[in-house]
Order: structure tokens, then C-alpha cells, then sequence
């Protein structure tokens, strides 16, 4: 695996607001994982577009390969890729759908899902 990736999970509580600026500032996060990872977007076709509230948004799909010995990561956690050999991949923000964990795995793999 070459690429690199973080995953995070939102944190709990409620969010503040900064009194200089007026920005909510949503609560801190914590690390679940932080290391190697191989992304893989299956198929070929483009994703349906779902419309929201008034607004198009493209949803893809990403399966995020990981070292089996990366333990923790649970749906709605966030999938960011910080390094990659493709420098498109770099940036790509998913959220975790699913943990794909069985017996006998070599490697940990998340379906991933991408808003755009």
C-alpha cells in the first residue's frame, strides 16, 4: 500500500461559537487511524446524482484498503486521503458505510462513500 490516509470521527457534544468571528466551531474530533491505505472506486459508470434540498450532489463510491491490523474504524467515521500516487486521489473525502470485516482477512477494507 502507497497512499496514505487519515480517519477521524466527530466528536461529541455541542458545537461553540467563536465570539470574534461568529463561526461555529464544531466539536474536536479524535484519530482513529492514521497510515497506509490503497483506494479502489469500483466500476466505471459515474454515480447517480441525488437532489437535495435544491442542490445536485454527485454520491461515489470508494473502497478504502487498509492494513488488517487497522482496528476501530465504525460507519460515519471519516475517510481522507492525505498522500497518493495519483495525485487526483489526494484531498478525496469519503464517509465509512461499512466495514467489511470476516475471517481470514489480509487486509481491511471500508466501503467508502463520496459526496460531490
Amino acid at each position: 500500500m502507497v497512499d496514505s490516509c487519515t480517519i477521524t470521527r466527530a466528536g461529541s457534544g455541542g458545537s461553540t461559537i467563536d465570539e470574534n468571528t461568529g463561526a461555529v466551531i464544531p466539536p474536536a474530533g479524535t484519530t482513529v487511524y492514521t497510515g497506509a491505505c490503497r483506494v479502489q472506486r469500483p466500476g466505471t459508470s459515474t454515480a447517480p446524482r441525488a437532489d437535495t434540498g435544491g442542490y445536485e450532489i454527485g454520491v461515489g463510491t470508494i473502497f478504502a484498503q487498509l492494513p488488517i491490523a487497522a482496528t476501530g474504524v465504525r460507519r460515519g467515521d471519516t475517510f481522507t486521503v492525505t498522500a497518493a500516487s495519483d495525485p487526483d486521489l489526494v484531498g478525496v473525502d469519503a464517509r465509512v458505510e461499512a466495514n467489511m470485516a470476516k475471517t481470514h482477512a489480509t487486509k481491511r477494507t471500508l466501503i467508502c462513500e463520496e459526496s460531490s
